[in-house]
């Protein structure tokens, strides 16, 4: 920036004073500097004259109603109770083998398929009294809204209902290793 712009922008202010230099006079003033700038013929261009963008109002704020689980009556009839998500009828040919394994087929259980979070009461499933295993592929009891963990593979009898966790069939069908820790944690459920 050169001495005469900044003596025209900045007339007399004091932007940073140095205390160890002393303030020179000013040698043109400030009509001198007026008098160049009209000397000089500046190229004038119009200033864009900008748009201030409409805004809308903020809409009202419609509070969503909450999801409640629906709660699901449950008619259990059998002592083995499988839920899972939706189920292929691939996975339903695996499950028949794995039950056959056990000495069960599929008309022995009472099959629940899950297709969104639903809640069946916790309460009302102890107090049925008619089933006393739990097998779940694939889906945490999260899901049921039930306060019982589960670790996979391994069995937790609660209220006299051994519950066993295990994940969905379709990785169950993929993976050894998945097979055999179902095939362990089974044999074990099903030998008391």
């Amino acid at each position: 920036m050169n001495n005469i712009l900044a003596q025209y922008l900045f007339n007399k202010e004091v932007i940073y004073k140095n205390p160890q230099v002393e303030v020179a006079p000013a040698k043109e003033t400030i009509a001198e500097v007026k008098k160049e700038a009209k000397e000089a013929t500046p190229v004038v261009k119009p200033t864009p004259v900008l748009e201030t963008p409409k805004v809308e109002p903020p809409k009202p704020v419609i509070p969503a109603t909450p999801v409640v689980p629906v709660a699901v009556p449950l008619k259990l009839t059998q002592k083995v109770v499988v839920i899972t998500e939706l189920i292929s009828n691939d996975e339903k040919t695996l499950l028949s083998k794995i039950l056959g394994a056990v000495g069960l087929s599929l008309a022995q259980i009472d099959l629940i398929e899950i297709e969104k979070p639903q809640h069946i009461d916790y309460q009302a499933f102890v107090a049925q009294k008619t089933t006393n295993k739990f097998i779940s592929f694939g889906v945490g009891l999260g899901k049921l809204n039930w306060d019982l963990m589960l670790v996979p593979y391994q069995i937790k009898t609660e209220s006299g209902i051994d519950f066993l966790l295990a994940n969905n069939l379709g990785a169950i069908a993929t993976d050894t290793t998945l097979k055999k820790n179902l095939w362990a944690a089974l044999q074990q459920m099903f030998s008391k």
